[in-house]
């Protein structure tokens, strides 16, 4: 069996044009029973759903926060890196660290079925756990975000994603790890900048998407500060992002895959936190995360053995 076949199928798949973001939070620690039975419905719902439309390619990802692991699996082993998200602040940067237990992001190319899954996955988990937040995605243009540069460019493909999604560690080979941010746009703000400004902040060019020469890149551009090396070379996650919101509120959500959280994290604290010379991530003057939260996503025969 490869690599990719132990994954869930959302995890090392694109974005689709439409996604519906779920979040749970665990109040009570449920029977077992109840666990079991609520993890059968989202393999129920997933087959039954798909078969609607098999060409809208349907999948439904689940994650778990340490929290929600240790209540819903007390006998299972605590994967080795999954912790709860470390709020970082520096300035008036801030990324909060938010409730969040369980974490479904259902995919596909309708909205329709998006919905129609995420109708039924509420009931479907309200026994173990109260739906807190449901955050419908959507792809803009040509994969742009709402400040209409390119999102995840840089995203690592074929055995390359493998690599640096899926840990293959027992006991959990084919799981990975997920950090989740929603970023609200200060668009006034943004629009205010010329196109060359707003270049710089990116390090790319907006209508062409062509990554800037290293000589007229600025320190403090987003594919600088976002961008982990280790000894010269580049560690790679897979940025499942999507735009959301409407023309009153709106923004990206970050969802951000790796074999191991540290990655993002390094990402993060580049991003937010300044360096000597006073650089951090200058699109951190145009948006607010308002959420932050770390997930542990298990191998498919974790989900498979509840069907």
């Amino acid at each position: 069996m490869s690599h990719a076949a132990l994954a869930q199928h959302g995890v090392l798949t694109d974005p689709t044009e439409h996604v519906e973001y779920l979040t749970f939070v665990v109040e009570d620690v449920p029977e077992a029973a109840a666990v079991a039975e609520a993890m059968s419905r989202l393999t129920n719902i997933s087959h039954s759903i798909r078969q609607k439309d098999t060409t809208a390619a349907l999948t439904l990802t689940i994650g778990f926060s340490a929290n929600g692991w240790s209540n819903l699996f007390p006998d299972q082993p605590m994967p080795a890196d999954l912790h709860p998200f470390v709020e970082l602040r520096d300035g008036p940067r801030h990324f909060p660290s938010t409730p969040g237990d369980i974490f479904i992001m259902v995919k596909s190319h309708r909205l329709d079925l998006n919905f129609q899954a995420a109708k039924y996955l509420a009931p479907g988990f309200a026994p173990i756990a109260r739906l807190i937040d449901d955050t419908p995605g959507y792809k803009y243009l040509d994969d742009r975000d709402l400040i209409d540069f390119v999102d995840g460019t840089e995203n690592p493909h074929a055995a390359e994603r493998q690599a640096a999604v899926l840990n293959m560690e027992e006991p959990y080979p084919g799981s990975s790890y997920l950090i989740v941010q929603r970023y609200v746009h200060k668009t006034d703000k943004w629009e205010a900048q010329s196109v060359a400004e707003q270049e710089g902040v990116i390090g790319r060019t907006k209508f062409d998407d062509i990554e800037l020469d290293d000589a007229v890149k600025k320190p403090y551009a987003h594919n600088v500060r976002s961008k982990v090396e280790i000894d010269g070379v580049e560690i790679k996650m897979l940025r499942q992002n999507r735009a959301f919101g409407n023309v009153l509120e709106h923004g990206t959500m970050f969802v951000g895959f790796a074999k191991s959280p540290a990655v993002i994290e390094t990402s993060l604290r580049q991003m937010i936190i300044a360096d000597e010379d006073g650089n951090y991530d200058h699109l951190l003057d145009f948006a607010d995360a308002v959420t932050g939260m770390n997930f542990f996503v298990p191998p498919k025969a974790f989900v498979d053995q509840f069907a």
